[in-house]
């Protein structure tokens, strides 16, 4: 089971590493691009990379947001791999 709060404790610590962290100016903003992820993941459970990735690109924060679709697949890459447990691509 993702433990949201420990996962968000995370993120704020390390979210200024990841893809126009400085454009979102604050980490209340990235979060809804992070939690995308973990919504897809949630509420997906059977999904695999690629259908999660196909679906957290249309998830509003996503679109929302100032990343490029290479960035937004590079952010779905290490939230979802910190959520298998696997080394981020």
């Amino acid at each position: 089971m993702v433990d949201i709060e420990r996962e968000r404790d995370y993120w704020r610590q390390h979210y200024q590493d990841l893809p126009r962290a400085r454009a979102m100016r604050s980490f209340a903003r990235y979060w809804q691009v992070l939690s995308a992820a973990y919504d897809v993941f949630l509420n997906h459970p059977r999904a695999d990379a690629e259908e999660g990735l196909h679906l957290f690109l249309q998830r509003e924060g996503v679109r929302a947001s100032p990343l490029t679709e290479t960035e937004a697949r590079d952010v779905f890459g290490r939230v979802w791999s910190r959520i298998q447990g696997t080394p981020a691509p």
